[in-house]
């Protein structure tokens, strides 16, 4: 991209995904951008931790987040403009470091996720401490890793997916020296930073690591998933949480295809950042899908909310092969067949929605067609449905409904 692009593009984006959700304000939602909508789900928990400390069940939420809105002393928009800013720079970062056409760039701005980082929740401070890490794995910049991990292990009891990621990134990496050693120091950065959670969650509660016995009063143990396979509110989210399963379970596949070195794979070079990004995903929807007995609900913001999807996509564009008609064939019915886990056989309207569900998915894999012009639409299509259900899924948080 010529300079300064990728700043052109997401202010033009944002600037028009502000101009839409105005505007179904004033024709559609009045009470829309009202501020207390902002409060909704997991923004009211961690708006009460910076209230008022710990208490009780939210003591699942970690404290990086709060602590940083208590230390800047802002409101609700305030915190909201902020994690606004921390994403874009971060992504921007990110962008930059992968060199991503404009078609690329917007394919990711308008992941439809991507709403929670415009929103009082955590997810910006966790890809900006994301992104830290996988900066570090790319330029072997071991300060970068330690520092993105002790971050996000204050802000997201993700340290559960990243430990196994790490250790499997370092194991598949050329580089084996001071292997054990720099095993040791993730180890020693991700138990200091538990303690610091326990620390301060006890300061409140005067219990310690009571996280993990909320987990387990709230159903989260190992468990072989119940089918069908759902999520809360069902429908558009159940959907939604579904392919981001199936964007999961790709991601796992495709990863241990090349741990057990199957002939297909053995020429592709990958790399450790990427390794540690299929690792994060592969393992975040087994940990979701295993631990609450095949309720998904939150599984859309762990895998799409984000950097590692950025990676793992941006890994799979540049790839240099083409999938023809018959190979598209293929992956639909595979795709289509998949839904079943979901209960997507009880009526033909329910059957219908997924078939829809199904040729959206596809778009990812017809990038990739071995036709130019068939690759070209389906990338445009997709950056404008993402746009769709990007608008629907902040229009439905801040009128109150779930979204994750």
């Amino acid at each position: 991209m010529k300079k300064y692009t990728e700043i052109k593009i997401l202010g033009i984006y944002i600037l028009f995904f502000a101009t839409i959700i105005l505007c179904l304000k004033l024709i559609f939602f009045n009470e829309l951008l009202n501020i207390k909508n902002f409060l909704n789900c997991d923004a009211e928990h961690y708006l009460w931790i910076k209230e008022y400390g710990y208490e009780g069940f939210r003591v699942a939420f970690f404290p990086l987040f709060p602590l940083i809105w208590k230390l800047l002393n802002v409101n609700i928009t305030g915190i909201v403009l902020i994690n606004g800013v921390i994403f874009l720079c971060s992504f921007y970062i990110l962008i930059r470091d992968l060199k991503t056409s404009v078609y690329e760039t917007l394919i990711y701005i308008s992941i439809p996720s991507f709403i929670f980082f415009f929103l009082p929740y955590t997810e910006s401070i966790f890809f900006l401490c994301s992104t830290l890490l996988i900066l570090g794995l790319k330029y072997n910049k071991t300060l970068f890793i330690c520092l993105g991990l002790f971050l996000a292990t204050l802000s997201r009891p993700a340290f559960t997916i990243f430990i196994p990621a790490l250790i499997i990134s370092e194991l598949m990496s050329e580089n084996k020296s001071k292997l054990f050693l720099r095993l040791n120091l993730y180890f020693s950065v991700t138990l200091i930073g538990i303690l610091i959670v326990a620390i301060i969650q006890y300061n409140d509660t005067l219990e310690w690591f009571k996280f993990f016995s909320i987990q387990k009063e709230w159903g989260n143990e190992l468990q072989f998933p119940k089918l069908p396979l759902r999520s809360w509110t069902g429908g558009f989210i159940a959907r939604l949480d579904g392919v981001a399963l199936l964007i999961g379970i790709f991601a796992g596949s495709f990863l241990t295809a090349l741990l057990l070195k199957l002939k297909l794979f053995r020429e592709i070079k990958i790399t450790k950042e990427v390794i540690f990004s299929l690792a994060y995903l592969g393992g975040v929807s087994l940990s979701v899908l295993f631990f609450r007995a095949g309720s998904l609900f939150s599984l859309n913001r762990f895998v799409f909310a984000t950097p590692f999807i950025i990676i793992v996509f941006n890994f799979w564009i540049k790839q240099n092969f083409s999938i023809n008609l018959k190979q598209l064939l293929y992956i639909f019915v595979f795709i289509f067949l998949f839904w079943l886990l979901f209960g997507s056989y009880v009526n033909v309207q329910t059957l219908l929605k997924y078939l829809l569900l199904t040729f959206y998915v596809l778009l990812i894999f017809g990038i990739k067609s071995d036709k130019i012009l068939q690759g070209k639409i389906a990338m445009v299509l997709l950056i404008v449905l993402n746009i769709v259900f990007q608008i629907i899924l902040y229009v439905r948080f801040l009128n109150g409904g779930w979204v994750g």
